[in-house]
């Protein structure tokens, strides 16, 4: 397949020739994915696939207008383009629109692209499986469940102001859910590891997690519902970033007053020890070091030393204010969703897991989050479900396995009622674009349960 930088820069100055717009903007995605399922201790899917797609943005004026396709052949590319055209002459002007980015230089970023992630067999994602079902087996599980993937991914992007850019990064993930059954009773556990080299993947130890918590997850109680202390896992620390991502970091959220921060930003609202930011430099992280319209990433200090200090912008948002410009976190436009932090990190502090339990006189541990949705996002409350482990702690102990809770929680008092933050933090993929969000785990004193299941 089509996909070397050259191979881009060519398609893109066929189009800039072609085009009849003031302006062209010319996005090319290729990816290369391969994945391997297994569920009941048994792989039961291996996939790859390549895919590559041209999206033209061309502009009249203040109109904008957007196609794509995935062929490569000339007629189809000159089709897109006037596709894109057609679209922009038919819409509405749009004052807030300042046209496509001009260029901007691009601080040195390594690049994520391993070569051993990229070559990964099926055979290798294959033996890594089959000892953890094996290991699984060895402790009495005989179902495990998951998936393990690995994938390369390129983006070139240009427009008629001389914007010129092209990257590629892999990444590889592996995730296990180890089922118990003792009697009429289920255990769930879970282990996940996520890095650009596929080397780094510890499956080993990924598979013994999943094992030891669903071992350890039988035999469930009801908890009497209320505010507890909790000690928050990175990966359930991950999904409260995520969610306070997208309601409340976002210019675009500030500007329509749907977030979190509109108002706050000078004024502490969060404990002094939490610091949050976007950072594609981060020898932690994976991504591209520019975002869909060509502009480099920069680093946003969005809450800083527990103050609500900026958000991320795209070339529009920007554009929406005065002497704003662009941090290089545009979406694939247009995009509702624009501008998103994508490479969202949490800074670590002074406590191990071990000692957030052991100071805990009577609280809850847990795992992950799952079905997590926004209640009322310019207040900061999600809501959400714990998932593959949850235990009472008592006396600095963990004592028993706990029915899974639901959580109604304001995410900003949460966060500043944090007794303790991880020495130590993980990096997990969002499953949503090329995203990726590095978590410590967390103490936080009243986190509020406000409802319970039957397992």
């Amino acid at each position: 397949m089509v996909g070397s930088e050259q191979d881009f820069e060519t398609i893109s100055e066929k189009l800039e020739k072609e085009a009849k717009a003031d302006e062209i903007e010319v996005r090319i995605t290729k990816s290369d994915t391969a994945l391997t399922r297994y569920a009941n201790s048994q792989i039961h899917q291996n996939i790859g696939q390549e895919d590559l797609d041209v999206s033209i943005r061309a502009v009249f004026g203040n109109k904008t207008g957007a196609a794509s396709t995935n062929s490569l052949e000339l007629d189809s590319l000159k089709k897109c383009l006037s596709t894109a055209e057609k679209i922009a002459k038919y819409q509405e002007g749009d004052p807030d629109f300042k046209g496509l980015p001009e260029p901007k230089e691009q601080q040195s970023v390594k690049e994520n692209y391993v070569k051993n992630t990229a070559k990964f067999t099926p055979d290798q994602r294959a033996q890594k499986v089959k000892e953890i079902i094996e290991m699984a087996r060895d402790e009495g599980i005989d179902r495990v469940y998951g998936a393990f993937k690995t994938e390369s991914q390129s983006l070139f992007v240009a427009n008629s102001n001389g914007v010129k850019k092209f990257s590629r990064f892999t990444s590889s993930n592996l995730t296990t859910t180890a089922i118990a059954d003792w009697d009429d009773d289920q255990g769930f556990g879970w282990g996940e590891s996520c890095s650009a080299d596929v080397r780094d993947i510890d499956h080993i130890d990924v598979g013994r997690t999943a094992i030891e918590k669903g071992l350890n997850n039988l035999d469930t109680e009801k908890i009497e519902l209320g505010e507890y202390d909790v000690v928050l896992e990175p990966l359930a620390v991950q999904s409260i970033l995520m969610y306070m991502d997208m309601m409340g970091f976002s210019a675009k959220k500030v500007q329509e007053e749907r977030s979190f921060m509109k108002g706050k930003f000078g004024e502490q609202i969060m404990d002094e020890r939490v610091n949050i930011y976007d950072d594609i430099s981060d020898p932690e992280m994976i991504g591209y070091p520019f975002d869909y319209e060509g502009v480099p990433k920069r680093r946003v200090d969005i809450i800083k030393n527990g103050v609500a200090n900026e958000v991320v912008y795209d070339s529009y948002t920007a554009g929406r204010e005065e002497d704003k410009e662009s941090t290089g976190h545009a979406l694939p436009m247009p995009n509702p969703m624009s501008p998103l932090a994508m490479n969202l990190l949490m800074d670590t502090g002074n406590y191990s897991q071990e000692e957030m339990i052991e100071e805990t006189n009577k609280g809850i541990l847990v795992t992950r989050f799952n079905y997590c949705r926004p209640v009322h996002p310019v207040k900061g409350i999600l809501t959400g479900l714990t998932r593959d482990g949850t235990w009472l702690i008592e006396d600095g102990e963990i004592k028993h396995p706990l029915n899974n809770l639901r959580f109604t929680q304001n995410l900003i008092e949460a966060f500043n009622n944090i007794e303790g933050i991880g020495e130590k933090r993980k990096l997990f993929a969002m499953g949503f674009y090329p995203a990726y969000f590095a978590a410590p785990a967390l103490k936080i004193s009243d986190f509020n349960f406000t409802g319970t299941t039957e397992f």
